[in-house]
């Protein structure tokens, strides 16, 4: 008597036996996907966000500040207004270490740059504007 062809319908023998081929596929598949995933981010490289300085910004003056930022080597660009007597909070595209100044133009008073600061990308710095505005100062 000849032998009759029979068709596995199960995994591979031995790994797991009962289970049918389709779910076995998809099991794998499951795995192979889950393994090619996004790496985990290493605190040696810089991420998108971490290119980046947070700023707030306390204003204890009555008076509305204009803020500017003034960059190593004459570059300044607005950074926005804060309403007086009240805080605001800005992000700051900062692609290097470099010294910030902040120049504060209050509404129908003084003007004043604050001293300079080493900032790196990701740093989260505070500007405290104070009565008189020659006191406002920049930390960390």
């Amino acid at each position: 008597m000849g032998q009759i062809g029979v068709r596995n319908q199960h995994g591979p023998k031995g790994l797991w036996p009962g289970l049918p081929t389709a779910a076995w596929l998809l099991g794998l598949l499951l795995v192979v996907a889950a393994c090619g995933g996004q790496k985990a981010p290493s605190p040696f490289e810089r991420g998108g966000q971490s290119d980046r300085v947070s700023l707030q910004v306390e204003n204890l003056d009555f008076n509305e500040a204009t803020l500017h930022a003034v960059i190593e080597g004459g570059g300044r660009s607005l950074i926005g207004r804060v309403a007086g007597k009240s805080n605001g909070s800005f992000v700051l595209e900062w692609a290097a270490v470099r010294d910030l100044q902040i120049q504060i133009d209050l509404l129908a008073s003084d003007r004043y740059t604050t001293p300079r600061l080493t900032v790196s990308p990701g740093d989260r710095i505070t500007l405290v504007i104070q009565t008189p505005v020659n006191r406002s100062y920049l930390r960390r």
